[in-house]
């Protein structure tokens, strides 16, 4: 038996293979295999009205406990356990802080996961704000600045070689012109 509780996705498939099989004996019996199918809708609908009656609604007293909940348990089998409870805490802080406010929208490519090298999973910081790990571009630059304006781009201000090679060829000094 396992120790960890997942996030039931082996759970899933295994149930979903079951019912197939026992679809398929069923089919095998002489049952129509419509109303196998609508027999499983009729089951659909039970589990639906089921867990229906057993939601929980977020509200803004619980909502932080029950964004952690979901975090834990969808990492729990993903990464080692000792490193859930930090990361988990770190994932809700980071959605939290770049959810809109008014629409309740999240973009996720305003995170980004950097990976350090030569560290531990426990050492995974989360960094409210932005990080700027490129460091010095010339070693004369200073390492310490204080009350500066940073200018952050999406491009790159790199100068980069073509990959077409082009030209002007010309026969005499007239074509030029």
């Amino acid at each position: 038996m396992d120790d960890e509780t997942g996030d039931g996705t082996t759970s899933t498939v295994v149930m979903i293979g079951e019912a197939l099989q026992q679809a398929d004996e069923l089919v095998s019996e002489g049952i129509h295999p419509r109303t196998v199918a609508e027999g499983y809708d009729v089951a659909a609908a039970e589990a639906i009205r089921f867990l229906n009656n057993r939601k929980v609604h977020l509200t803004e007293e619980n909502e932080r406990e029950m964004l952690d909940c979901v975090a834990r348990t969808a990492l729990g089998t993903k990464i080692p356990a000792e490193n859930v409870e930090a990361l988990a805490t770190h994932l809700v802080d980071a959605v939290k802080m770049i959810q809109n406010k008014d629409s309740k929208a999240i973009d996720l490519h305003m995170v980004e996961i950097m990976h350090m090298r030569h560290k531990l999973g426990t050492d995974t910081q989360f960094i409210p704000g932005l990080v700027l790990d490129h460091g010095g571009r010339h070693p004369e630059m200073p390492k310490h600045i204080e009350n500066c304006y940073i200018l952050t781009c999406n491009v790159s201000l790199e100068y980069e070689k073509s990959e077409l090679n082009s030209g002007f060829y010309y026969k005499n000094a007239d074509q030029k012109e």
